[in-house]
């Protein structure tokens, strides 16, 4: 027999707040921005973080 747990919560930050709508380009921004961030990382700095 399993038991489910109906009240169980998870982490702070781990889910979107009730009642909060995200603006999907604004997401789309941040997530270009965010990939274009580590292709630089990696072009200058090399796949292991450090410079040449």
């Amino acid at each position: 027999m399993s038991s489910r747990n109906e009240s169980h919560t998870a982490p702070a930050g781990a889910t979107a707040a009730q009642g909060r709508h995200r603006n999907p380009l604004r997401s789309a921004v941040r997530n270009v921005g965010i990939a274009l961030d580590t292709a630089a990382r990696v072009i200058f700095l090399g796949r292991d973080g450090v410079w040449l």
